[in-house]
């Protein structure tokens, strides 16, 4: 599956959220409003969040790529905040070591082999600091889709 495919910049926010909950709450509701998920999807995702953390750190960079069960699924898809302010998330794996969180994925996705493999796309995108450092630069969602569809392009 290509990344670049499930992408769009009407699924791309800019967010000013002041908690994990309340961003993946407006990225589940742009999704619900994009006839990509069902209404059980941002409820579900919540869940997911809180038993398996989503949070991932790089040298530099915090990032979640939230995501849920396919049933929650409509259509494929890939929404995305860049965040005003930090927000702290759970380490993926651990169950107490905090994350600062810039950026959010999250990931909308039909078949677990799907998810799987975006999700690899991400993980080896943000460990590329010139990737990471432009879009969180970035000034609008075309420049973010942009970015993304430049540098994932370069890895295959």
């Amino acid at each position: 599956m290509n990344v670049n495919d499930l992408i769009r910049e009407d699924l791309v926010i800019f967010s000013n959220a002041k908690t994990k909950t309340e961003a993946i709450s407006e990225l589940a509701d742009v999704l619900y409003g994009n006839n990509k998920v069902k209404e059980s999807y941002k409820k579900a995702v919540l869940e997911r969040e809180e038993t398996f953390p989503t949070g991932l750190e790089t040298e530099r960079f915090g990032i979640a790529i939230p995501h849920t069960d396919s049933i929650h699924v409509k259509e494929p898809a890939v929404s995305i905040a860049l965040l005003e302010n930090k927000l702290s998330f759970i380490q993926m794996g651990s169950s107490d070591e905090d994350v600062q969180v810039e950026v959010i994925f999250m990931l909308a996705l039909k078949k677990a082999e799907d998810q799987l493999e975006v999700l690899q796309v991400f993980v080896d995108l943000i460990q590329d600091d010139s990737f990471m450092e432009r879009l969180v630069t970035s000034k609008n969602a075309k420049e973010i889709i942009q970015t993304i569809h430049e540098f994932s392009e370069q890895m295959t």
